[in-house]
């Protein structure tokens, strides 16, 4: 099964926010498994690389995406 995931699905794991946190986190956890096939939209990765520098950091973003983008 193929999902689309929402830039704020992403967010909620990268920047732990709370509620949404934890259901997000384990809809990751289907994709590392291989149970499910993760995709991002190309302008997601943009927003996602923007909106978590500002809170994280430049080297702690990225880091973060690369991870994302190796599932």
């Amino acid at each position: 099964m193929k999902i689309l995931f929402d830039t704020n699905v992403v967010l909620d794991v990268m920047l732990d926010r709370e509620p949404f946190a934890e259901p997000a986190s384990e809809l990751m956890s289907l994709v590392e498994s291989k149970k499910i096939s993760g995709l991002l939209c190309a302008t997601t990765v943009t927003t996602i690389h923007y909106l978590s520098t500002r809170v994280l950091g430049s080297a702690k973003a990225q880091n973060q995406i690369r991870d994302l983008t190796m599932l």
